[in-house]
């Protein structure tokens, strides 16, 4: 066993002590001979903490104290607690992913992304509910192959806007703004803040405290960002349906696309127009990304049909 996991294990012991102590406390409060082993214990999970924190960075091993506090008095159900942590697991591995291989559109990554990203449970500590993470990392001459992903990270949640929204997007993709709309929105649920700490092994520390309101602003704000393209395409192409007094059209290209949508304001009601017969169509293709939901819709717009000619 390394260094650092057999500390890891030594405090594991040592925070469940405390834990049982504070227990048996509270349910005798006037013992003197528990509040002395319980300042001793605690004295002692105290030590291994540092100890864990410098043999963690002798082993390339980053350490993250992930601490649910309860907002508004409500309780730490453990659906929330777990979808909470899930949710944070999914969203650091979305960012390692995007940053490994390249950004991607819908929320999935690779066994190897999530293998490499892997936070594993060291410990629990009280004080809410606190957990810690450790995350083995691999060292070349520059970096570490987290370290990246950690800065990223809090990046991510700095997301205070739509313009923010779509940077984000078009840096990481949108996997990872959905993955952070699951999590915030999990701990909203749960009634949760969210105090992130990183102790990297390279001695930097980051962290931010997340308090409820704000997951909840950055939800609403994911939820309702979208984003839309346009371009104009020139499509030849058999016009087999229009109706122009609703103002609709359906063109199909052999071997290709098939666009049904619109007529524009701009296209002539008076002009006949043949259907099943072969044309060059002008038409404008608008595309709408919600973040929220990872679809993204198509619409079109017909502008001109031309004739060919034979």
């Amino acid at each position: 066993m390394s260094d650092y996991a057999s500390v890891a294990e030594e405090a594991r012991r040592a925070f469940a002590s405390v834990a049982r102590l504070e227990l048996a406390s509270m349910r005798e409060p006037e013992s003197k001979a528990l509040r002395i082993n319980l300042a001793a214990k605690q004295k002692l999970a105290n030590q291994l903490r540092a100890r864990l924190l410098e043999a963690a960075e002798e082993s390339n091993v980053e350490i993250c104290n992930y601490r649910l506090v309860r907002a508004e008095g409500n309780q730490y159900g453990l659906a929330y607690v777990s979808e909470s942590m899930l949710g944070f697991q999914y969203l650091f591995t979305q960012i390692y992913d995007s940053k490994k291989t390249h950004p991607k559109s819908k929320a999935t990554f690779g066994t190897e992304s999530l293998t490499e990203s892997l936070l594993e449970l060291g410990y629990t500590y009280s004080g809410s509910l606190g957990v810690v993470l450790m995350a083995p990392t691999k060292r070349d001459l520059f970096s570490r192959n987290l370290d990246s992903s950690i800065e990223e990270l809090f990046d991510v949640v700095e997301v205070n806007s739509a313009a923010s929204v779509k940077e984000v997007a078009n840096k990481l993709g949108n996997a990872v703004v959905k993955r952070l709309l699951d999590w915030s929105k999990a701990n909203v649920r749960g009634g949760f803040d969210a105090d992130v700490r990183w102790n990297r092994s390279d001695g930097r520390q980051l962290g931010q405290f997340i308090d409820k309101q704000r997951m909840e602003k950055i939800s609403n704000i994911i939820e309702a960002t979208s984003d839309v393209s346009r371009e104009t395409v020139t499509a030849r192409g058999t016009l087999v349906g229009i109706d122009v007094k609703a103002g609709n059209f359906h063109l199909v290209v052999p071997n290709g696309e098939d666009y049904r949508g619109k007529l524009s304001d701009s296209f002539s009601r008076d002009r006949v127009v043949q259907v099943n017969h072969a044309y060059n169509a002008t038409i404008i293709e608008e595309k709408i990304t919600t973040y929220a939901t990872d679809k993204t819709v198509k619409t079109h717009t017909l502008v001109l049909l031309n004739e060919i000619n034979s």
